[in-house]
């Protein structure tokens, strides 16, 4: 990978994990600022989603790590924001509930080294708690059907979700049974995880849990 793409690859990293550390700052600024400003810097936020993984696809510059931690930033922020939501709107508390368990279902998957990557649902349901969580920041709070019409298209992008997730999940075959582990060396590891041309070459096959061993020992 040359020096150019070595630039892009940590900046789409940096530009990922912002949304963590944005996120870690959203319930003080909340309670010193108020719900207006909450719901432009998440506006912010999530625009930074859809600009990394342009400038990753753009530049062929995704890699395992970046998957991860994208898909760990999602969750977060979702969860942060739906919290500060439950503040003015108490139906935001089942999105946390499902989300919570979209997250058990991916880590069920992962040892299980089944592949994770976002379904086609999964996708569309970011879209729509995006837009609902931003809107539930900025439209009036104070009637109930307002909050019931805010949370309820992301209720139902979670729930289809995580239906999606549960039923690809009970698909996948026991986990990998492996008796005297033999670990790749640091080397080979940090290849899997930030070589564009590996994840290119292994993002629709075996899972990560196979990919950590010696090959023989998967």
């Amino acid at each position: 990978m040359d020096k150019k793409r070595k630039h892009i690859l940590v900046l789409v990293n940096l530009i990922t994990l912002s949304r963590i550390i944005g996120s870690i700052f959203l319930f003080p600024i909340y309670f010193a600022y108020g719900k207006i400003v909450v719901g432009l810097i998440l506006a912010f936020l999530f625009f930074t989603d859809s600009v990394d993984g342009y400038l990753a696809r753009k530049y062929d510059v995704s890699t395992f790590f970046g998957s991860i931690i994208d898909s760990l930033c999602d969750k977060v922020i979702i969860i942060v924001s739906c919290l500060l939501l439950c503040f003015i709107n108490k139906y935001m508390y089942v999105c946390i509930i499902i989300e919570t368990l979209i997250c058990l279902v991916n880590l069920y998957a992962l040892m299980q080294n089944g592949n994770i990557k976002s379904s086609q649902i999964g996708k569309i349901k970011m879209w729509v708690i995006t837009i609902c969580v931003i809107c539930g920041f900025f439209v009036p709070s104070n009637k109930e059907v307002v909050n019931i019409l805010i949370a309820a298209p992301a209720i139902i992008f979670e729930l289809l979700t995580v239906t999606d997730y549960i039923i690809k999940a009970s698909k996948l075959k026991p986990s990998i049974k492996i008796k005297k582990p033999h670990y790749k060396n640091k080397t080979e590891i940090k290849r899997m995880l930030f070589d564009p041309e590996f994840y290119r070459k292994h993002k629709d096959e075996k899972g990560l849990i196979s990919n950590i061993y010696k090959d023989g020992n998967s």
